[in-house]
């Protein structure tokens, strides 16, 4: 008997993905005419796509809740089944295909050159269902992919994997640019924190069980305290940061990306309105990408955010992992930016990109977590202060500072080559708090110490609880600045009573105070 629903093989190309992506609801025409589908076009002929492999009928949890909340009420008979889309960066004949399946082929190839999948939706728009596709390469280390997870997908009984973070359109039916935000950052946050997975139905009313002005489907958008209470409703709290001129916002959305835990970022769209991305990936150079972090009259501690050009997001009306360009401050209105982005988002008259203005970020943590960056950049900045008697002035000085869990940090303490083996051995059989704090100083590219904050304790009450010398110059240097009785009135002022007592302890001897 032959197969009713064979899978269709396609050169990849604009034409064969567009109409691909097609259905009866959508020409291919129509497909072609959207920026969701000409962006994914671009993104995956540079990854090196060569084959288009398509499921015809596929089942996709998502659009079948979507479905079921809306679709199958409506007057117009809507397909319940989807088609899936699998890209390979090799030639692949239906021969070939076969044999792995059938003959006991090597799949070796097939799994090597997989490059992801697109579900595509069968309604008149938005037909971008759940994608997960490659990322670019990492182009030197300079770009990084944090937020990412596995994903598998069987095509025919043939198990395929990529590394990835699930993105899809915005179906403006059932999901706003922030449920989609929000759905984004929820795939990874259930590997993170064993937390759920919702829908995009599912994140939409949950959003509007406390606030709401009228009918949660349709959705016209969510606000801010909707994310937040979407957030709350699978198990986790949000961390909300207003952004104003004294914002460290680079510096802020990389300390919680390097955990893999995706930001959602509220954006102004110049001309366009209020929009939400889910950011997930950065971009650091060796020099700095600004002059200053800040515009504000505050002073800011030079921190990594100084070296990042660029942020990757989720952005449900480009695509996935679409670039964010950092430029230094900017005016809107009476208000003063930190800095501001350059998307892809094009006015269709200008043919000019439009500014996006960053107005909050919002991060899905877990309760646990409850001292947050800008408590730990205070401490920093009194720590900076009496550091900068003894650190040279004409070396690039730079705080890396990011969260963490115990277990990775060890992990990463484990693999790195250490010639003091007793600070080293000290961390690591010491008991830690399940979530961590790491403020690294650099300078002039070299590691001098390290800072460990404990995340799950209060803000306020001086969380540091270790240092990690890794230059005993600068430690016996700032020994004798702490212990020197004209400076002690005017370090304890600045430090405060705690801070400088626990400087003074961790400044006595390259050895570590016993536990």
């Amino acid at each position: 008997m032959s197969n009713p629903n064979p899978p269709e093989f396609l050169p990849f190309g604009e034409a064969s993905l567009f109409s691909a992506l097609s259905d009866a609801s959508c020409s291919s025409a129509d497909v072609a005419r959207q920026p969701r589908p000409q962006y994914l076009y671009r993104y995956l002929n540079e990854l090196g796509a060569r084959t288009i492999i398509v499921e015809s009928e596929y089942t996709d949890r998502d659009y079948l809740d979507d479905y079921a909340n809306y679709y199958v009420r409506c007057f117009e008979l809507y397909k319940r089944q989807c088609k899936r889309l699998h890209f390979f960066a090799l030639d692949i004949s239906a021969d070939q295909l076969l044999s792995v399946l059938v003959k006991g082929g090597d799949p070796g190839r097939l799994v090597e050159n997989y490059l992801g999948f697109v579900v595509a939706r069968p309604l008149p728009y938005a037909v971008i269902g759940r994608t997960v596709l490659r990322t670019y390469p990492d182009d030197g280390g300079r770009r990084s992919y944090p937020c990412t997870k596995t994903y598998t997908a069987n095509l025919y009984g043939l198990d395929l994997s990529c590394t990835s973070l699930a993105f899809q359109e915005q179906d403006t039916v059932l999901a706003a640019c922030a449920t989609v935000a929000l759905w984004c950052c929820f795939q990874k946050t259930a590997d993170l924190f064993e937390t759920r997975t919702p829908t995009p139905a599912e994140i939409t009313q949950a959003a509007n069980t406390n606030i709401h002005y009228g009918r949660p489907i349709p959705s016209r958008g969510l606000m801010v305290q909707q994310i937040c209470t979407a957030i709350r409703h699978v198990g986790l709290e949000p961390e909300l940061f207003e952004v104003n001129e004294d914002t460290a916002l680079s510096s802020l959305m990389y300390a919680y990306a390097r955990m893999q835990l995706p930001v959602i970022l509220g954006v102004d769209v110049e001309g366009v309105g209020g929009h939400a991305l889910a950011v997930c990936g950065f971009s650091r150079r060796p020099d700095r990408a600004l002059r200053q972090e800040i515009a504000g009259s505050e002073f800011c501690i030079p921190m990594t955010g100084l070296r990042i050009d660029e942020f990757y997001a989720h952005d449900d009306q480009i695509g996935p992992f679409s670039r964010l360009v950092v430029h230094p401050s900017a005016s809107s209105g009476e208000r003063v930016l930190p800095i501001w982005f350059d998307g892809s988002w094009q006015d269709a008259t200008t043919g000019q990109f439009r500014r996006l203005l960053p107005t909050v970020v919002i991060v899905p943590v877990y309760n646990k977590i409850r001292v947050t960056f800008t408590d730990i950049q205070e401490w920093l900045t009194r720590v900076h202060g009496a550091l900068s008697l003894v650190l040279p002035t004409d070396e690039m000085i730079e705080w890396d500072v990011f969260l963490t869990t115990s277990n990775e940090m060890k992990r990463e303490l484990r693999q790195e080559v250490s010639e003091d083996t007793v600070r080293h051995e000290a961390v690591l059989l010491r008991p830690h708090p399940r979530f961590v704090w790491r403020s690294v100083l650099r300078v002039g590219g070299t590691d001098v110490l390290e800072l460990l904050a404990d995340a799950t304790g209060i803000g306020h009450a001086m969380p540091m609880y270790w240092v990690f010398w890794k230059d005993d110059v600068v430690r016996s240097r700032l020994a004798k600045h702490v212990r020197t009785s004209t400076l002690e009135g005017t370090l304890r002022s600045m430090l405060g009573e705690r801070l400088y007592d626990f400087l003074l302890v961790w400044t006595k001897s390259p050895s570590p105070p016993p536990a």
